[in-house]
């Protein structure tokens, strides 16, 4: 180190400044904060004194309140919440239309139908796309009639119709009545497109 009055290298273990002769902090005496010596000194954390006399300590600063997580929580938080809300409003629209009058009979037997359990998973809507689909895909459609809904009163008649490349065309058709929301399969097809029970 150096002395703060003459900057002379001074020893580490030396009492005295060897040039000046200035004591170092080895033998300063504890408080002494005035003069030149005081440099020698750490810094001294000046104390305000509370209502009750005790020292007051120092303000220290505070953490922030803000949570971190860390990046796959956020993920797995954010997927959660949105399939929490995808599972809310799916349960939503089934109330509604199950609680909910359609506007014509014949919108609403072709609902009841569509939505039908199907006997390999899923509804009965979504097992004639798919199989639609792949017979598009062989190249087996020739043209595709889709559904029909015929009513008197609350008893529906409800087909639908693929027409095969080189075959007969081929119709499933469901008996539906609206007031008891129930749905009959007629023929071959449509028994093996839908599930029991309903």
């Amino acid at each position: 180190m150096r002395c703060p009055r003459c900057f002379c290298a001074v020893p580490v273990d030396a009492d005295r400044c060897p040039r000046c002769k200035l004591a170092t902090p080895k033998i300063q005496p504890s408080g002494v904060s005035s003069g030149i010596a005081g440099k020698y000194a750490a810094p001294q954390v000046k104390t305000k004194k509370t209502a009750l006399g005790k020292p007051q300590q120092p303000a220290r600063a505070q953490a922030g309140s803000g949570i971190k997580l860390p990046r796959w929580q956020l993920i797995v938080l954010f997927s959660s919440t949105l399939v929490v809300f995808a599972l809310i409003g799916y349960g939503l629209s089934e109330y509604r239309f199950w609680h909910t009058s359609a506007p014509t009979d014949d919108l609403g037997a072709l609902h009841l139908v569509e939505r039908a359990h199907a006997k390999q998973g899923g509804t009965i809507g979504e097992a004639l796309t798919t199989y639609v689909q792949q017979l598009v895909d062989e190249n087996k459609v020739d043209d595709v009639d889709g559904w029909r809904v015929e009513c008197q009163g609350s008893k529906c008649r409800v087909t639908y119709t693929v027409k095969l490349v080189g075959e007969s065309p081929r119709t499933a058709v469901w008996e539906v009545d609206i007031e008891r929301k129930q749905v009959s399969p007629q023929n071959n097809w449509a028994q093996e497109l839908t599930k029991y029970p309903l």
